[in-house]
């Protein structure tokens, strides 16, 4: 089913590059060659930014009023894009009419939150849910799959559970036309000739694991606990990327240029308001555990010694200034880190680097907290733009969970897309710590 839902997403992008190109051809009347290519850079650049807004997913395609923001603010930014690139290929040329653009994203507005209402109906008609019979104790993982079901819009969906040897004797007769999902993996273990007598007749089995990290985009600790070996092999596998590098500088020179004004009038702003300093520096730790100094703007009143206290944020909400409420809002105080991004401590996208007092306390007390220190820590990362601020141990554990999905799953088009869905968070004014 999973193969299915991915492969209509991409048939469902595709169309949608097609819907807006024979509008542009039908609206323009002066086609040609060059022409058709610029368009197409826009349409691409109209659908990365939608996808990017979760456009596409199955959450924002249930609400006409969240498809019709994301297609509305995705649009709006990708025809921007699209423009920058064409002229950016291009030149500036006389054969560019910035109507047709315009046009492009009036388009797009209209027409694809109705195909998205069409689409996600269509969906929930044609592909039918999985019924499984799970391989696990449903005290330990109901409420995991509960998660999965309202995830998947009830295509996940649980029959019977099997938690002990006793009650798989007639599993034959329970499983029917369903699939097999394994949950426990040492009752699987105990099970393993029962359940390859069921394999052999056609039956699907999966794993866990799968489905979790297919609905959820996090990896829960519980099936970390449980499949120690496996993510233990699949987090050991995180070599630095060296493209992943040479982007991190592109981008953080092309940042800090635009960055630059904003860091001298908030400066400024912050000297009128609360004196000096204006750059917030603070050893952080970073990439295989080595400490680096973290520059932020100063958003706090100075307060060494809760600076210097065991519990750093517990004073945050009476330190902080007005300008800071303001650079926390919008994330302009994250605008300095782009040094760090230039002089390799920090990458554009990694989970969020934790203060020594923190990292010192949850490493001893999450299970493979300590995996996040295999790749850089980032200005924005998987965590940042799904969770947001935390500050209790079960936030901690959680936002652990999508910092420990990027480690496993990271790649430059997986960047590419946090580094979009910041934009919805910027938008959506999110703050960071």
């Amino acid at each position: 089913m999973y193969q299915k839902i991915v492969y209509q997403k991409r048939f469902y992008m595709a169309f949608i590059v097609g819907f807006l190109f024979l509008f542009q051809y039908v609206y323009s009347n002066r086609f040609s060659n060059l022409r058709m290519l610029q368009f197409i850079i826009v349409d691409i650049s109209v659908v990365a930014f939608i996808f990017a807004f979760h456009g596409f997913e199955l959450n924002t395609l249930k609400s006409k009023h969240v498809v019709f923001i994301s297609t509305a603010i995705g649009s709006f930014l990708g025809v921007l894009l699209g423009m920058f690139l064409v002229i950016l290929i291009f030149g500036a040329q006389r054969d560019i009419y910035r109507h047709e653009f315009i046009a492009t994203n009036t388009a797009a507005i209209v027409g694809i939150p109705v195909f998205s209402w069409l689409y996600y109906r269509i969906i929930m008609k044609v592909i039918p849910p999985i019924l499984y019979v799970v391989i696990g104790d449903p005290s330990k993982y109901k409420s995991l799959m509960d998660e999965i079901r309202i995830s998947s819009h009830g295509k996940i969906i649980v029959d019977t559970w099997i938690a002990s040897v006793e009650e798989a004797a007639d599993i034959a007769d329970k499983i029917g036309d369903k699939s097999i999902l394994v949950a426990d993996l040492g009752l699987y273990r105990r099970l393993s000739g029962v359940l390859h007598d069921v394999e052999k007749h056609g039956v699907q089995k999966h794993f866990i694991t799968d489905v979790v990290e297919y609905w959820l985009y996090r990896i829960p600790l519980q099936l970390v606990e449980e499949y120690r070996d496996h993510y233990e092999i699949l987090l050991n596998k995180a070599p630095i990327s060296q493209i992943k590098r040479v982007m991190d500088i592109v981008l953080g020179l092309a940042m800090m240029l635009i960055a630059l004004p904003f860091i001298i009038v908030f400066g400024i702003l912050i000297v009128l308001n609360s004196g000096f300093p204006i750059i917030f520096k603070q050893p952080r730790v970073g990439l295989y555990e080595q400490l680096f100094m973290f520059y932020k703007l100063r958003s706090l009143k100075v307060d060494e010694k809760a600076e210097n206290s065991e519990n750093p944020n517990r004073t945050i909400k009476q330190r902080i200034t007005l300008v800071g409420k303001i650079l926390r809002k919008t994330r302009v105080d994250e605008f300095p880190q782009f040094i760090n991004i230039l002089n390799g401590t920090m990458s554009v996208v990694g989970p969020r680097p934790e203060m020594k007092v923190y990292h010192d306390k949850w490493i001893e007390e999450i299970p493979f907290y300590g995996y996040r220190n295999m790749v850089r820590p980032g200005v924005t990362g998987w965590a940042q733009i799904n969770y947001g601020h935390t500050t209790s141990k079960e936030e901690y554990i959680r936002k652990t969970e999508y910092d420990l999905y990027y480690v496993i799953h990271k790649s430059i088009l997986f960047d590419i897309q946090i580094i979009m869905q910041t934009f919805e968070t910027f938008l959506g004014m999110k703050g960071g710590r």
